[in-house]
């Protein structure tokens, strides 16, 4: 028979347990748990106008009451009661783009004349809310709706994978040094010499360093070389080699060891560049800071 107590605490534990149950296990508090109750997410991606969670519960209406639902960029149509944006120039072209065919009817022949006296600097076109003024591409509306200014394309993330620079009317794609910039003009891809050579991966783990292709598969010219404990890695691209740092069972026989890697064909030259004393003193000046 159960004492009284624990018949109290069943009903809690009953709760718990279905919480625990509905409830995504990973999600941290710094994390949104998507209605799936499978996936987490970061809270900074809620409400951002791009549905991160494949429900897309991080932008539904009621998670996000103040923000606008359809996020549509400057000379778009967002058609009614969905999340598709469609080019203002397409609206009232005899081509039904919206489901509820919102962007074509009546309203654009019979409000048509309405646009000349509205004086829009670019273009008019009518629609279910009366006669709207849009810009050409790259322009947007400014506060009057009629006049329009430069849109900044830089501002939305993912116009370049890399740098973006804003000019009047447009916008220009760059890339970082080592990286060139792709045939779409927006897309970088890192250097390789020679061009045919596929990229490769360095990885350290507390065995070894070894080289793979991005695939996964090892490469074939370089064979392993034996570490312990490689608590830090680094390439140097100009002279083509690798540094790591070799940790020993104290400071005085921790190492930094380097090796060329000429052509991406072996590990050759290796060398070790004692760090000890350094460390030491580090230690030693970190005990002092902290006794004093």
């Amino acid at each position: 028979m159960l004492t009284p107590p624990l018949l109290l605490l069943l009903p809690l534990l009953s709760a718990l347990v279905a919480a625990a149950i509905d409830a995504p296990k990973t999600c941290s508090p710094k994390q949104f748990a998507c209605r799936d109750q499978i996936t987490c997410i970061s809270k900074g991606w809620r409400c951002d106008g791009e549905r991160d969670c494949p429900d897309g519960s991080d932008e539904a209406p009621e998670i996000c009451p103040q923000s606008k639902a359809q996020r549509c960029q400057p000379n778009e149509h967002n058609c009614l009661g969905t999340e598709l944006c469609v080019p203002m120039s397409r609206l009232c072209n005899g081509v039904q783009d919206c489901m509820d065919g919102s962007d074509e009817g009546p309203h654009c022949r019979e409000l048509r004349g309405n646009c000349s006296r509205l004086g829009c600097q670019h273009h008019c076109v009518p629609t279910l809310d009366g006669p709207t003024c849009y810009c050409n591409s790259s322009f947007q509306l400014q506060a009057d709706s009629k006049t329009c200014k430069d849109f900044d394309e830089c501002s939305v993330y993912g116009t370049c994978s890399q740098l973006c620079t804003n000019t009047d009317g447009s916008f220009v794609c760059g890339c970082v040094e080592g990286y060139l910039l792709q045939p779409d003009n927006r897309s970088c891809k890192a250097k390789n010499e020679p061009v045919d050579r596929p990229p490769v991966l360095l990885i350290a783990n507390s065995q070894n360093i070894l080289a793979t292709y991005l695939s996964g598969a090892q490469v074939s010219t370089i064979t392993p070389t034996s570490t312990r404990q490689t608590t830090a890695m680094d390439f140097s691209y100009a002279n083509e080699t690798v540094c790591w740092v070799h940790v020993g069972d104290n400071a005085a026989q921790t190492q930094l060891k380097c090796a060329r890697m000429p052509g991406l064909k072996g590990f050759v030259d290796e060398h070790t560049i004692n760090i000890s004393l350094s460390l030491h003193l580090c230690v030693f000046s970190k005990s002092q800071q902290e006794m004093g």
